[in-house]
């Protein structure tokens, strides 16, 4: 029997907590939600996934009955093992530490001492770099202020536009990992090789042009029959699309958001990127929606 993991997603209305689930769980495409927002969450949205040998429950609590879930059913708090609170960072610091307390008092109160608890700072391209280290700097204080739950909260500062893109997804992985310590799937050299090779397909390619499978042997040396579920990786990642009855291709605009990521002009920086997000194609590949 699969060992299952509980995860929340809480926040104030309108901070991007289906979004952020959507882009990282669900491989949607990030330029397409910021251009057009998701309706807003009703009641406690859940997702079932599977990784390796855990079985996932993700919960979405609208943020428009968050005092419902703080007070008559604070019980769907029960038996979490990772909560995840989402707060826009360019709102007051008042308004968010409210809610922070709240939830801390949540915590506390049904003694969810084994239970995970990150705060996503998200928004952070709507804000000056060095106001974003001034506000990050004041929330870790505050938190520091709880020596109880202290030790037991992480801050992140997050975005899903291009200029983030990659460094959010490293910090989904981050998260995720940390709260499934206990997967079975076995990692290697050859399998890491594998997912680099494909890194290198993405950054190869001609934005959003079309390509030929064919290529992929003049220019990797993968002969077509090793190509096709190398590609499909990659569409399960959400990074390309099959065209004309599987024999073309094309990268997407979430591919496109990755790949700026990578683009530093320092070798040895952009080596150290390839080798962290690593691990979150390998996680991520692995991820499937029950």
């Amino acid at each position: 029997m699969a060992e299952t993991k509980k995860i929340i997603f809480v926040g104030p209305p309108n901070t991007g907590k289906t979004t952020i689930k959507s882009v990282f769980f669900e491989m949607a495409n990030p330029l397409k939600l910021l251009k057009n927002s998701l309706d807003p969450t009703r009641g406690a949205n859940s997702s079932i996934y599977s990784l390796f040998d855990l079985e996932l429950g993700i919960f979405d609590l609208a943020g428009q009955e968050n005092e419902n879930w703080f007070k008559k059913e604070r019980d769907v708090f029960n038996h979490t093992n990772l909560i995840i609170c989402v707060l826009d960072i360019n709102r007051y610091l008042k308004e968010n530490f409210a809610f922070i307390d709240d939830l801390l008092e949540i915590y506390k109160a049904l003694m969810l001492s084994t239970c995970s608890l990150v705060i996503l700072l998200h928004k952070i391209d709507l804000m000056e770099p060095l106001y974003v280290q001034h506000k990050y700097k004041a929330y870790d204080e505050y938190i520091e202020n709880d020596k109880k739950c202290a030790s037991k909260v992480q801050i992140y500062p997050t975005s899903i536009t291009k200029k983030y893109f990659l460094e959010t997804y490293d910090i989904i992985t981050k998260i995720f990992s940390n709260s499934i310590k206990n997967v079975s799937g076995a990692k290697s050299d050859s399998l890491f090789l594998d997912f680099r090779t494909d890194i290198n397909i993405i950054l190869q390619y001609d934005d959003l042009k079309k390509h030929s499978i064919k290529d992929l042997f003049y220019d990797f040396d993968i002969s077509i029959k090793d190509a096709t579920p190398r590609l499909r990786r990659l569409e399960k990642l959400g990074f390309l699309k099959f065209i004309e009855n599987m024999q073309n291709f094309q990268l997407t605009e979430r591919a496109i958001f990755f790949k700026t990521g990578l683009e530093v002009e320092n070798k040895d920086d952009k080596e150290n990127k390839i080798n962290k997000i690593l691990e979150s194609l390998y996680l991520f590949s692995n991820l499937n929606q029950n």
